[in-house]
């Protein structure tokens, strides 16, 4: 499922129309209606204002988030090694790196 499809059938499941959607959100409903249509995605803030609304949160990695960018994360084994990674500093991603490249030759 798309993010798209997604913003679709949770609000439907909340019986929103796309206008009163739109407005507890606080953006216009051509927004919504773009945004299940797939041709804009919405922002970061717009994104966690759905997720409060829809109750999506746990399905959606954040918009800009390379190389999900706002794509559906159904396997929960994948979203919580998503959130895992994103929670590290950069050395311990680094640690993290390395050790998944034990046994192969390092490339410089």
């Amino acid at each position: 499922m798309e993010l798209k499809d997604l913003i679709r059938a949770a609000r439907k499941a909340k019986g929103l129309s796309q206008a009163r959607l739109a407005e507890l959100i606080g953006v216009n409903k051509s927004a919504v209606a773009q945004w299940e249509l797939g041709s804009t995605n919405p922002n970061n803030d717009s994104m966690a204002a759905l997720r409060a609304v829809l109750s999506i949160e746990e399905q959606i990695a954040p918009i800009g988030s390379s190389p999900y960018a706002g794509e559906l994360v159904e396997d929960p084994d994948e979203l919580a090694l998503l959130k895992f990674w994103r929670s590290l500093s950069v050395e311990k991603k680094r640690a993290v790196v390395d050790l998944l490249h034990i046994g192969r030759p390092r490339r410089l």
